[in-house]
């Protein structure tokens, strides 16, 4: 427990005190995602309709793509440890250390036969492998100077429901006016190569060739924000960088496309777990065809479209509409970021997670009398500036990555995510600030840099008092659990003595309307059960982090409680905000200190009493229904945009 302090911006050395690592997780020693890979993990209860063993490696080698999963049989037991796989888009084979364990059910043993029809044993190993020596060497090996070279060598089309769609496949048809006005359908890409390889001088001929294959969205997109950022806010020398020296470097990083990604990038569609891993060249081409609006089917915004469900992935939607500052500050990001990768190209990689946890997996919080773990609180510093080798929180709306984050129980994981930007203020003062140098990060083996960031969805709060009914607690308990568990292989949990605190701050707050100390205290209990300890900065509030530094000293030292008894204490608090007619003179610390102390007026009503219990099955049984004494809280304009 460490003291609230001021000038210690660096929390690293508080977690040490109890950790034997807290940097980002080691390659050699943690449990890590697939690499490069669609990661199928089958739901629960659910048996494969093919032997798995045999339908991992095929995929691998017909594919690229690597599977998990835990079918269930009678028979036998496979488990295999730090497995070398190919995979697809960095072409070399990868350290795979990820734990399999999976059963085979006789019958479909038996049916995987030779053509003549014997029956052939699968190949079980009796012992595990043996240890990775610390100075072996993989066949990957994250080389400074040069990115991984994409495999297969050659494009490799898939353009299915489980795909992105890619600009470049032969399949990507378009309308085309030909000779004679005669419309003609013509391969997009084509379209997309003549328009990218032409001149663009300025921000006008930039919005004609975005039409040039976009053209049944000529006088819908206006491309206003874009020209008046060219035209109105940045200097006449900075213009003419851009268009005469990085966007021709742009145009040909985008159309590298077939060359660097050469197999359609799988959709991490919700309720499994699955992970891809891409070069950061990769993501720079991704980036670039975005830049230009490139993706087909991604414009269409009709509930019976093909990606309603997902967010447009092309930058169209900056450069519409009229010009506002938060637009501005954003695209200048976006050309920083170009800026920098087409003078010179980062050679790491990124994995990006969609975790799911099964509901009966989720911790049950009415019985969970574990106590609070650590906690450092601070009311200077931030997330991203001082959360070095921590899981760093972002405080994300639910459409972030395509609505991945819709469900309670997923998160995004981001593994690797560099900074080329500096910023200031929040929401609608975002701006700009500058370049920003993250070579100082340390990466791992596979060329990661050390930056772990999980993004989780708040609960947007209308009325003030509903925030601290049971079962949305529970609902923000499970999503913030979700973002900090570390999910291990099979059934051999991450070790607790290696993971990393969470770094995090006023998750749900602001903009979202949620309460600061219930939020500090949910995160505080969810940490918990994902075994971390917690960094918190409060964003300069300083009575905020005193506040949160007693109560925590109070439920762990003056008075410890158990997670279940905490619970009980904010559901009785609500009790209390739905009998009054206006916001209590008293905050939800205030009140639990209150309920031990007996200054409360009515103190025959302790937790675990039967008074408690009464009220809250009353309190359930109203289910949704709005009280007339809640107070509603008016939404500002931000309350679906990003923190920063």
């Amino acid at each position: 427990m460490s003291e609230p302090l001021e000038k210690e911006k660096n929390p690293i050395r508080f977690f040490r005190k109890k950790t034997k690592s807290n940097s980002d997780e080691p390659v050699k020693d943690k449990k890590v995602e697939i690499i490069d890979v669609e990661m199928a993990e089958s739901e629960a209860g659910k048996r494969p309709a093919v032997n798995p063993v045999i339908k991992v490696f095929n995929d691998i080698s017909t594919q690229g793509f690597g599977a998990s999963f835990d079918g269930k049989g009678a028979q036998a037991a496979f488990t295999k440890n730090v497995t070398e796989m190919k995979t697809s888009s960095l072409g070399d084979t990868i350290k795979y250390d990820e734990t399999f364990e999976y059963n085979m059910d006789s019958d479909m043993a038996d049916s995987q036969g030779s053509q003549d029809g014997d029956s052939v044993k699968p190949d079980i190993p009796t012992r595990k492998p043996s240890q990775r020596k610390a100075n072996s060497d993989w066949k990957y090996k994250y080389d400074p100077k040069l990115p991984p070279t994409p495999h297969p060598a050659q494009y490799k089309d898939g353009w299915n429901n489980d795909h992105v769609k890619m600009p470049c496949s032969p399949q990507n048809e378009y309308p085309f006016q030909g000779k004679n006005n005669k419309q003609i359908l013509r391969k997009r890409w084509e379209i997309i190569e003549e328009a990218l390889l032409s001149k663009i001088p300025g921000p006008y001929e930039l919005e004609d060739v975005i039409l040039k294959y976009n053209s049944r969205y000529f006088g819908k997109w206006n491309f206003e924000t874009l020209k008046s950022l060219f035209t109105e806010n940045l200097l006449e020398c900075e213009r003419n960088h851009f268009f005469g020296e990085v966007l021709p470097k742009i145009a040909k990083l985008a159309l590298s496309l077939p060359h660097l990604c050469t197999q359609p990038i799988p959709l991490l569609k919700k309720g499994k777990t699955r992970s891809i891993t891409l070069s950061q060249q990769q993501i720079a081409c991704l980036l670039a065809n975005a830049f230009f609006c490139t993706y087909p089917r991604r414009n269409a915004k009709g509930k019976t479209s093909e990606f309603f469900n997902y967010p447009s992935i092309n930058f169209n939607s900056l450069y519409d509409g009229m010009p506002n500052e938060v637009k501005m500050e954003k695209l200048k990001c976006i050309i920083q970021y170009f800026s920098r990768v087409t003078k010179k190209m980062p050679t790491g990689l990124v994995t990006f997670t969609r975790q799911c946890v099964g509901h009966i997996d989720f911790p049950k919080w009415d019985s969970l009398d574990t106590p609070l773990r650590d906690l450092h609180v601070s009311s200077e510093g931030t997330i991203e500036d001082d959360g070095e080798g921590l899981l760093q929180v972002d405080f994300a709306n639910k459409y972030l990555g395509g609505g991945v984050l819709t469900h309670e129980n997923e998160s995004l994981i981001m593994k690797g995510c560099e900074r080329f930007s500096s910023y200031d203020g929040y929401a609608k003062t975002f701006e700009w600030k500058g370049d920003y140098d993250d070579s100082k990060t340390p990466r791992d083996d596979w060329g990661r840099l050390c930056t772990h960031v999980t993004a989780i969805d708040a609960l947007v709060i209308h009325y003030y008092d509903k925030q601290f009914r049971g079962d949305i607690v529970k609902r923000e308990l499970n999503k913030a659990y979700c973002g900090f568990v570390s999910l291990g292989g099979g059934k051999n949990p991450p070790n607790e003595m290696n993971l990393s605190a969470v770094c995090t701050g006023n998750w749900g707050c602001g903009a979202f309307g949620g309460d600061k100390r219930l939020k500090a205290l949910i995160q505080l209990m969810a940490a918990t059960a994902a075994k971390r300890d917690v960094c918190y900065y409060t964003f300069d509030d300083e009575r905020l982090k005193n506040d949160i530094y007693n109560i925590h000293q109070y439920l762990t030292v003056t008075n410890p409680l158990g997670i279940d008894t905490i619970l009980k204490l904010i559901e009785r608090y609500e009790g209390v905000l739905r009998k009054s007619r206006k916001k209590p003179n008293m905050n939800l610390f205030e009140y639990i200190v209150k309920v031990f102390d007996g200054s409360l007026e009515n103190t025959d009503s302790e937790p675990d009493s039967p008074a408690i219990e009464r009220e809250m099955s009353a309190m359930y049984s109203k289910g949704d229904e709005v009280s007339n004494n809640s107070f509603k809280r008016q939404l500002s304009d931000d309350y679906k945009a990003n923190t920063p």
